[in-house]
């Protein structure tokens, strides 16, 4: 029989994200500074009041069971919104003024974000920043829960209650190996990729970026065949270096210099996507004004706003996303 979850104690959250982590009872119970025993007992005591099997345990194996997968995904939200909680207490007796949390898509890392970090950090030093990698989804659902303050990501937003504000547009070009038969040209065609292997990421991780990927492809004749998918643009643009496959990108890529791989316009009306910020309803407080004006300031001097070819059309809408 399932019991109360209020009786679940953080104890035994953080223990079960550890163990989920680690799939080891020896090497979790160490990292936890609990005895092995203790760590079995507050797993029991966990599994017995959600009415679940969390684990599934062999004399040599620890394995999550498909509850335990989708219970790590709160169980680690939980345990982050506690110790933001905790850390902004803190910031209040260290006098910061305030605390801004931020959200954001790989992509960011592109759009200058580590610059804006230190920049904002060096024009408002009693505002403590946090920020967390999330993909869109799980933006929308931090912001509701008040986890985040603001997110960054590709549009389209799911929820109406949210506001996005537009930051910077830019368009899809190939990346290809530098040998590929295609690197000397300076534009090429779309559909003379469609026999090529295709590395991109999974569609949760930017859902909009992929699906504008997937329209171009479709509007060439083709449909992708993706060799491999991963979540990590630096191993995409080193397999691709390796000649294992090609992939479509923002322009902001280009920013990554990475040997063996080049860069290539598409000879076509390619699709703009924007990225933005996501926050909820009402006006942005100071803090994050602050940051936007940092953020859009950096942009202008990088030229990181790119310009929109003639004829290139938007993948999203700039005012709810949609």
């Amino acid at each position: 029989m399932r019991g109360d979850p209020k009786a679940i104690d953080l104890r035994q959250v953080r223990s079960f994200v550890v163990l989920a982590e680690e799939l080891h009872f020896g090497k979790a119970a160490t990292r936890l500074s609990l005895a092995q025993p203790s760590l079995t007992r507050q797993i029991q005591l966990l599994e017995a009041y959600m009415g679940v099997a969390l684990f599934h345990r062999t004399q040599r194996e620890v394995h999550l069971t498909p509850a335990g997968q989708t219970f790590l995904e709160q169980a680690r939200i939980t345990l982050e919104q506690h110790d933001r909680s905790i850390e902004a207490a803190q910031n209040v007796a260290e006098k910061h003024t305030d605390v801004l949390t931020i959200g954001f898509e790989p992509c960011a890392a592109f759009h200058g974000l580590p610059q804006v970090v230190q920049e904002f950090g060096r024009r408002h030093p009693k505002v403590k920043l946090i920020s967390y990698q999330l993909n869109a989804p799980e933006q929308e659902e931090a912001l509701r829960r008040g986890r985040i303050d603001a997110g960054f990501l590709h549009p389209p937003v799911a929820d109406p209650k949210l506001i996005f504000e537009k930051v910077l547009e830019e368009r899809f070009i190939a990346v290809l190996p530098a040998t590929h038969p295609l690197a000397h040209q300076r534009r090429i065609r779309l559909s003379d990729l469609a026999a090529e292997r295709f590395i991109l990421f999974p569609r949760k991780l930017a859902p909009g970026c992929f699906d504008i990927i997937m329209n171009l492809c479709r509007d060439a004749g083709f449909a992708p065949r993706t060799q491999h998918e991963t979540s990590e643009m630096t191993l995409c643009l080193s397999l691709v270096a390796a000649g294992s496959g090609i992939t479509l990108a923002p322009v902001c890529v280009r920013r990554w210099k990475v040997p063996g791989i080049v860069y290539r316009e598409l000879d076509s009306d390619s699709a703009i996507v924007e990225s933005g910020i996501i926050r909820n309803s009402g006006g942005p407080s100071i803090a994050l004004k602050h940051f936007l004006g940092v953020w859009q300031n950096h942009l202008s001097k990088s030229g990181g706003l790119s310009k929109r070819r003639p004829g290139a059309r938007s993948g999203v809408t700039a005012r709810n996303g949609k």
